[in-house]
């Protein structure tokens, strides 16, 4: 091998292996179908029947929202921190209106704290502060 091949294979891996790490700890984003198979087929169950063994929360979010932007940060800031807790889904509003009409969205951001018991629903941007607050008083962790 030259030193440029085993340089080039050197940094592929290197890189490779930092960014693996980064992609995990994103956001899941989902359609109307993968909601249905990983979340709630509200189609079939019209009760909540949650299929996650661990909490939900649900970003409901639009790319053109400055709110949904800022709150993004926190979100996903909480997830690091409460890694393992529950699981943390974005659904694109205008991409998933079935979803958006389903949960009466009405405003962005809208953040849905989902467990086996239920779900609670908060309107707008909230501080880093104010979002761990509620998602452990929704989530009960």
């Amino acid at each position: 091998m030259t030193i440029g091949l085993l340089f080039g294979l050197f940094v592929s891996t290197n890189l490779s292996a930092q960014v693996k790490p980064q992609a995990n700890n994103a956001p899941i984003e989902l359609t109307a179908q993968t909601f249905k198979q990983k979340v709630w087929n509200f189609d079939k169950d019209k009760k909540l029947k949650l299929k996650s063994k661990l909490p939900v929360i649900l970003d409901f979010y639009a790319t053109w929202c400055r709110p949904c932007k800022m709150l993004a940060p926190h979100l996903e800031d909480l997830q690091a921190k409460y890694k393992g807790k529950f699981i943390l889904y974005k659904i694109d509003v205008d991409k998933e209106p079935e979803l958006a009409r389903f949960f009466n969205i009405e405003a962005m951001p809208t953040i849905i704290f989902m467990t086996k018991k239920g779900y609670n629903s908060e309107l707008g941007y909230m501080e880093y502060t104010e979002l761990e607050n509620k998602a452990k008083s929704y989530l009960l962790f």
